[in-house]
């Protein structure tokens, strides 16, 4: 039972009920409680919610409004951010030792069409995100891991970012390619020295 009896509800754009809790002390616990159900948050209204941390892994949030959220450390691993508003959002992940191929925090996601105007996403994981028509406009994507991304059709504030955003990609997607050849030779090397 919620500390003050409250009951705490994820709601859409028309103020519709998407899921609710009074087993919870939080926005933040209700919404693990709605992703740990597995319910679909499509269209949820989320907009400025201290969102730090929670497990989102393969979530729907299509057309859903976290604009102003803080989902610092949050994993999307494979969520449906698609059509999703993401302004002044922050997804930076606190510790890039946590990041890992396994669990990173947008790797695999759909943010196609996604709004991530003044988004922060500082040594974020976007590894094989698909942003494809996402509107990206004064983004922070310092130190982030945007190795296979799909900027297709995607809308830049300028030319210098979206040129900054395909080369930063392109190397990052060409230096994995390098790593990966260079393990192979090493490998075939201690092959050949053990005959």
């Amino acid at each position: 039972m919620s500390l003050f009896g409250t009951t705490y509800k994820i709601k859409d754009f028309n103020q519709n009920v998407i899921f609710k809790s009074n087993n919870v002390d939080s926005i933040k616990e209700c919404v693990e409680l709605a992703v740990k159900e597995k319910v679909d948050l499509s269209g949820a209204f989320l907009e400025g919610a201290d969102l730090k941390g929670v497990y989102f892994e393969k979530a729907n949030l299509e057309g859903a409004n976290l604009e102003g959220a803080d989902l610092y450390d949050a994993h999307l691993s494979g969520s449906n951010l698609n059509n999703a508003n993401l302004e002044r959002a922050n997804l930076k992940i606190a510790n890039l030792h946590k990041v890992n191929l396994e669990e990173a925090n947008l790797k695999n996601a759909n943010l196609e069409s996604a709004n991530l105007h003044s988004t922060n996403l500082e040594k974020a994981n976007l590894h094989n995100a698909r942003l494809q028509g996402s509107h990206i406009h004064n983004i922070n994507l310092e130190k982030a891991n945007i190795e296979g991304v799909d900027f297709t059709d995607a809308r830049f504030s300028s030319d210098k970012i979206k040129q900054d955003c395909i080369v930063k990609a392109k190397k990052a997607t060409d230096a994995e390619l390098v790593k990966n050849a260079q393990a192979k030779i090493k490998t075939a090397m201690i092959s050949g020295k053990s005959r």
